[in-house]
């Protein structure tokens, strides 16, 4: 029960910075801040389309999104799982995630996984209080 309450907490709090990101123009927090998307890039836009059952363009934004369901899955149970099987787990995901960013980050064409640090709002800030032009050198 502690569980299902601690997940039921972190998926309202998904759900708030969701809504706050979307109102607010930022979309992902992650390339807001720094300019460069972050391995979830596209995600959202993906579960969207697949609740709507158009899976081809759920797979166009992030191929991914069909695991969501056995993460929260996963979360819910993971004390239950032996640890040694359990660390395995949590590796394949993250190396699933990490080639899945590493190929969409340098296909070329690809516009939702990008990375341009001039666009970050860090850079930006830095940018305007030290006096730079934002295509100045090194920046």
């Amino acid at each position: 029960m502690k569980k299902l309450k601690e997940a039921v907490i972190l998926l309202t709090g998904l759900g708030l910075v969701l809504i706050f990101t979307t109102i607010s123009g930022i979309g992902c927090p992650i390339k807001w801040l720094t300019g460069v998307s972050c391995a979830g890039c596209g995600m959202t836009r993906a579960v969207f389309y697949a609740v709507q059952f158009q899976f081809g363009k759920a797979l166009h934004y992030h191929p991914l999104f069909w695991m969501l369901p056995f993460l929260v899955l996963l979360y819910l149970f993971w004390e239950k799982i032996p640890a040694k099987p359990r660390k395995g787990i949590l590796w394949a995901v993250i190396f699933l995630f990490g080639a899945v960013y590493f190929v969409r980050m340098f296909l070329p064409g690809d516009y939702i996984v990008t990375a341009d640090l001039r666009s970050g709002i860090i850079v930006r800030l830095w940018n305007t209080f030290t006096g730079r032009s934002a295509g100045a050198a090194g920046f």
